[in-house]
């Protein structure tokens, strides 16, 4: 089991990125817009995995690579991993940062549940998909998680919710962030087992004040991300568990990593995964889940 430490880490921490590629999804805004141009600055090759071309050419600066991808669509999260191997790229690591937290119950066009989809199905698919062109001398999967996985007791149901009329913002969040954790859980072991080099890793930003605090409907959800924006730290500050994930030459597989939830606190937490996702049958169960979900016609 991986061991617990705590340490104070910050960008200017950063080891040289030349060399090193690196996809980030959802890489136009919060954290994923730090990440990308932090590991950019630091000289990394950084694709951005986004939804909005016209929004990447925007806020990405220049010389930073951008590519389509809707991390909530098997078909597209697929496509973008052939088009990389395509092109001869080997990754360095891949960053599943893409998120949603939406207010109401949403179906994609594939029929999965929209938070679910995002969450779980998009980066697990995602994840899978690139292994073969993982390489370099310390390869990883990172996950932005959340730290309600590591502190919830309910086990949810291992996969999507297909009844609107019981859909909840925060429950089907703190479920798909879960499973999701639970998924990164079974990649790393499945790798262990055939004894790759890939590490898989989950970091949490901790409250951030992202615009997923802003994806609410009701007065009630909107007051709620009102008040986690007053408690929440800056992307700058929420980003630094998952550029020291992408970055650590030794980093350990299978951990979870981030600040405390006190904001006043800027160390990094390195501990083991807890809750539901360190359950193996909750793990197999969801994996089953997203199996079936990815191959749905």
């Amino acid at each position: 089991m991986p061991s617990t430490r705590t340490f104070a880490w910050t960008p200017s921490d950063l080891p040289d990125q030349r060399g090193r590629t690196v996809v980030v999804t959802g890489a136009t805004s919060g954290l994923g817009l730090v990440v990308a141009t932090t590991l950019a600055a630091a000289g990394a090759h950084v694709i951005a995995a986004v939804r909005d071309p016209g929004k990447a050419a925007r806020v990405l600066p220049d010389g930073l690579e951008a590519r389509v991808v809707d991390t909530a669509s098997v078909a597209s999260v697929t496509a973008f991993a052939r088009r990389l191997a395509a092109d001869g790229i080997i990754l360095d690591a891949l960053v599943n940062n893409a998120g949603a937290s939406l207010g109401a119950f949403e179906r994609t066009d594939e029929g999965i549940e929209r938070t679910w989809a995002t969450n779980v199905v998009g980066p697990a698919v995602l994840a899978d998909a690139v292994l073969p062109i993982l390489g370099g001398p310390a390869p990883r999967i990172v996950l932005v998680g959340s730290n309600f996985s590591q502190r919830t007791r309910r086990v949810p149901p291992a996969e999507a919710l297909d009844d609107p009329r019981r859909y909840a913002q925060l429950r089907a969040y703190v479920d798909s962030k879960t499973a999701a954790a639970a998924l990164a859980v079974d990649l790393g072991e499945r790798l262990r087992a055939t004894g790759s080099d890939v590490r898989s890793v989950i970091a949490h930003p901790g409250v951030a004040a992202t615009g997923m605090n802003g994806q609410a409907e009701t007065l009630t959800q909107r007051i709620g991300g009102r008040i986690a924006r007053l408690l929440a730290r800056t992307p700058e500050d929420g980003a630094r568990s998952t550029l020291w994930a992408a970055t650590d030459p030794d980093v350990t597989e299978g951990v979870f990593v981030g600040p405390a939830l006190r904001r006043g606190d800027h160390r990094l937490h390195v501990v083991p995964v807890r809750g539901p996702a360190a359950d193996p049958a909750f793990r197999s169960a969801v994996h089953a889940a997203v199996q079936r979900a990815a191959t749905m016609p």
